[in-house]
C-alpha cells in the first residue's frame, strides 16, 4: 500500500470509527496494513486503484478494530464480500487452474 492510499485509508478508517483526532494514527496504520496482510493471505490480491478494495481493507479494519476485545466470527457481511472477491479472481483469466 502505498503513501497515498494509507492515507485515503486512514481518514475512511478515522470516519467510519468517528475519530478526529490523530492520537492514534500510527497504530491505525499498522492496523490497516495488518489488515491488507490477512485479506492477501486469503489468496486475494488487492487493487488499490478499485474503490471496493479500499473500502474492502477500511471495513475489515473497522470491525477488527470494533471487535478486537471479543471473541466472535467475522461479520457476515465481510465474509461474503471476501468470498466474492476469491470467486471474482477464480473467473479471471489469469486464476491458477
Amino acid at each position: 500500500m502505498d503513501e497515498q492510499t494509507q492515507s485515503t485509508c486512514l481518514s475512511l478508517l478515522k470516519l467510519d470509527l468517528g475519530i478526529t483526532h490523530d492520537l492514534r494514527d500510527t497504530y491505525f496504520k499498522k492496523h490497516l496494513n495488518s489488515t491488507q496482510n490477512e485479506i492477501e493471505r486469503t489468496g486475494i490480491v488487492l487493487d488499490f486503484a478499485e474503490d471496493d478494495d479500499i473500502m474492502l481493507v477500511v471495513d475489515y479494519s473497522a470491525w477488527s478494530y470494533r471487535k478486537r476485545q471479543e471473541n466472535v466470527p467475522l461479520s457476515r457481511n465481510l465474509q461474503i464480500r471476501i468470498n466474492n472477491r476469491v470467486i471474482k479472481k477464480a473467473g479471471t483469466a489469469d486464476a491458477v487452474t
